[in-house]
């Protein structure tokens, strides 16, 4: 007579306690994440208490941006590559020099931006933004 052996145990994992797990990791996780925050176009606005001043014409670079995303400097056009350069030009020559960008109010929202940017990248500090007509 053969002697048979006793099947060994199953041994199983108890799952009771997975979903318990599985919520405590997805605790962990979201209170640990760390969302990254868009910093957009840093810019400091006027308060309600600032007062107009006048600006001589001499002191005032216009840089207009047409609905057809056309970009001029004091009415000549120029490409946005260049911009950033006849800018520094002519901060160089005029330190009291104040950017004022006019945009139309059909042009598109890129154009307005890369304007902006381009004229931050050549250290303006003084910035007017506006819409025009025409």
């Amino acid at each position: 007579m053969a002697i048979r052996k006793a099947a060994p145990p199953q041994e199983e994992i108890s799952q009771s306690s997975l979903s318990d797990i599985a919520f405590l990791l997805l605790v962990f996780f979201i209170a640990t994440t760390i969302f990254p925050t868009e910093k957009g176009i840093p810019l400091i606005l006027p308060g309600s208490t600032s007062q107009k001043t006048p600006i001589n014409r001499k002191n005032v670079l216009v840089v207009t941006c047409d609905a057809a995303g056309t970009i001029f400097v004091d009415d000549q056009s120029i490409s946005i590559r260049l911009l950033k350069d006849e800018v520094e030009r002519r901060l160089a020559e005029n330190e009291k020099l104040v950017i004022s960008i006019e945009t139309h109010p059909d042009a598109a929202y890129d154009n307005m931006v890369g304007v902006l940017d381009e004229v931050k990248q050549a250290n303006a500090t003084r910035i007017s933004i506006k819409m025009f007509r025409g």
